[in-house]
């Protein structure tokens, strides 16, 4: 499209014999307009027509040898000159606005999910509030992407029409593309407005923390096949639930999350030849799973059923998260932080590398990072830290690792091996699992301020791993358990 139009365009500037009206078709000259002879216009004025625009006059007094197509005025030869070169800007900066909006269409039609943010920001903008990352994804299930391209491409339509009309380019033709352009841009703003006032408003509701004393009082519960576990990873899109079985990928779908059992699918896993899984993680923003082993990084696309290999590691990874359209990988000994950006799932490469002495925490006794995080509003990174007294906390940065705020240290976590993870419940709560000491902490926070809260769970089934579902408007909290092995759901 783009290539079309451009040349299209920069075609129809053609000149004409001043001796007869056949077409120079020399394309190499691409600053040429039409001029036609004087003796074929009707008008009887014999001097140059050009108005001076300071004085709005006709001062010129040379006798006229053109009709200019730019102002439709008979011209002197030194003013057609002058009227070409300004219907040859023009032409210009037409085909550089038109080659802006092309790009700038195709970007959307490429990128259904620019679309997606445009609305979900408008719809900020109305309700004069923010809106939680899990209300974002109830927002994106109400809009109807595909019908949108479509009735952007019909929008889109009449400037394409003229600017594949077979005639000379006047300034005449250059103002109704203008003007089509004008009248794309208010079309496009009516069809936003028209999506975003058939959106309910949604409530400013409360923030409910999920309180330790309810871990007894699941709304339901399942046993997994496999009744005894090491393997602790699982991730959740708002629908569909992965665990890690060692020689299996469980999928649960939760659309039937209230049935009375919940039969997954199996995905066979080879760990003698794709790794042992470290870390299991759903992107919103690509619609896909991540599958991270101690030697390469799967990226799993639900709807094709594909199990690919985007990475094998030359170091040794230890966790990852997702954030837009990037994933972040964390290294277990060399204490190091990448950011790798895939683009429309094909294109994977590293952007941005944070060595450990980079991650300024302002603390001289940190020595390991063990899990890395984002909130669900996806505006803060949370990573478990270790210093050299075996003590771990939690330190929350901003996208640019700037460390934010740290909590107190966790008391009674492990200092015998490094089985801990946690997980955001919300943009204002974590939750964290320490496999060892058969703990799990919640730790409240604000800009500044933080409480931690903990559990002994060794005289019952304990939890391992923590992930966050959002379905129809309603959040729930899924937490792994071991002694036995199942799934316990909560209501947030």
């Amino acid at each position: 499209m783009y290539i079309f139009f451009q040349m299209n365009l920069c075609k129809k500037f053609k000149k004409s014999n001043n001796h007869n009206n056949n077409i120079d078709n020399d394309d190499d000259d691409d600053d040429d307009i039409i001029i036609l002879d004087s003796k074929t216009s009707s008008n009887l004025n014999e001097f140059c027509q050009h108005i001076e625009k300071t004085t709005n006059a006709q001062t010129c007094r040379e006798f006229n040898s053109v009709v200019c197509t730019h102002c439709q005025l008979s011209l002197c030869y030194i003013h057609a000159e002058m009227h070409r070169i300004l219907l040859v800007n023009e032409r210009d900066q037409l085909i550089n606005e038109l080659n802006e909006r092309i790009d700038e269409l195709n970007q959307l039609i490429d990128h259904p999910e620019k679309i997606e943010q445009i609305l979900i920001e408008k719809y900020q903008l109305k309700i004069q509030q923010k809106i939680s990352f899990p209300q974002q994804i109830g927002l994106s299930k109400s809009f109807d992407l595909i019908q949108i391209i479509n009735e952007l491409k019909q929008l889109f339509q009449p400037i394409r029409n003229l600017c594949q009309q077979n005639q000379s380019v006047s300034i005449h033709l250059i103002k109704r593309i203008k003007q089509s352009f004008r009248q794309f841009d208010e079309n496009k703003k009516l069809l936003f407005n028209k999506i975003i006032n058939s959106l309910s408003i949604i409530d400013n509701q409360s923030i409910h923390y999920f309180h330790l004393s309810t871990i007894e009082f699941p709304c339901r519960k399942y046993e997994l096949p496999v009744q005894q576990s090491n393997c602790n990873q699982m991730a959740a899109s708002d629908n569909l639930l992965i665990v890690n079985d060692r020689e299996h990928l469980l999928l649960f779908n939760l659309i039937n999350s209230f049935d009375e059992n919940l039969i997954p699918e199996l995905i066979s896993w080879k760990t003698n030849i794709d790794g042992r899984i470290l870390d299991l993680q759903y992107s919103f923003y690509l619609k896909v799973f991540f599958v991270l082993t101690d030697e390469k990084l799967f990226l799993f696309d639900r709807l094709s059923s594909s199990l690919n290999c985007l990475h094998r590691f030359t170091s040794h990874p230890w966790s990852c998260m997702t954030r837009q359209n990037s994933i972040y990988i964390l290294y277990k000994y060399s204490t190091v932080i990448e950011q790798w950006t895939l683009d429309n799932l094909s294109s994977f490469q590293l952007t941005k590398q944070w060595q450990f002495d980079e991650i300024s925490t302002e603390c001289e006794h940190d020595q390991h990072l063990r899990c890395i995080r984002t909130n669900p509003s996806q505006t803060l990174i949370g990573i478990l830290i270790e210093n050299d007294e075996c003590r771990w906390r939690i330190a929350l940065f901003d996208t640019n690792m700037r460390c934010l705020h740290q909590t107190d240290i966790l008391p009674d976590a492990s200092t015998i091996d490094w089985n801990l993870i946690f997980s955001f419940l919300s943009d204002q709560q974590i939750v964290i699992l320490d496999a060892t000491k058969e703990n799990i902490y919640s730790i409240q926070f604000n800009e500044n301020h933080s409480s931690i809260e903990y559990k002994n769970c060794s005289n019952s089934d304990y939890p391992v791993n923590a992930c966050v579902i959002n379905s129809n408007g309603h959040s729930q909290l899924i937490l792994k358990m071991v002694r036995p092995n199942m799934l316990k759901f909560f209501q947030l």
